[in-house]
């Protein structure tokens, strides 16, 4: 049997107080379309899952989460990420998490997000669609 590879990032379901979704944009990289996307990103060596989140959170918008969040869920999305030669599917584990209500989201100019916005969860879901499968963003757009 044929060893499998994958990378493994941590995402961050974040919801305003009016149950609004924040998501990211990222423009066309790496051999995939542009799309809108959840904070968070790929884990580093030695990290857990919440380590992951904290760190990603805070280089991608500016602010880390409250409180402990909470397992959303895992997935395999549908992109793949280049890495040395070859192209390795993106496994998610993704969380529901909180950041200050006085937070202020700031996009760090070195990564590739170039813009975020707060989206319904009907909205969030159908702007997922590139990314994440179609029962992933149908549990996204049940959110209440």
């Amino acid at each position: 049997m044929a060893e499998q590879h994958f990378q493994i990032g941590v995402k961050g379901i974040i919801r305003d107080a009016r149950g609004r979704i924040l998501m990211v944009h990222i423009p066309v990289w790496g051999g995939n379309p542009a799309y809108w996307d959840f904070p968070g990103g790929r884990m580093n060596p030695g990290e857990d899952f919440l380590d992951t989140l904290a760190r990603e959170l805070q280089e991608e918008i500016g602010t880390s989460f409250v409180g402990t969040p909470k397992q959303f869920g895992a997935m395999l999305t549908k992109i793949t990420i280049p890495v040395d030669d070859k192209r390795l599917p993106l496994v998610f584990v993704m969380y529901e998490a909180e950041i200050a209500p006085d937070a202020t989201i700031t996009l760090d100019p070195s990564s590739p997000e170039e813009a975020f916005e707060w989206f319904t969860s009907a909205e969030a879901a159908k702007h997922m669609s590139v990314k994440f499968t179609q029962e992933f963003c149908d549990r996204i757009a049940a959110l209440a």
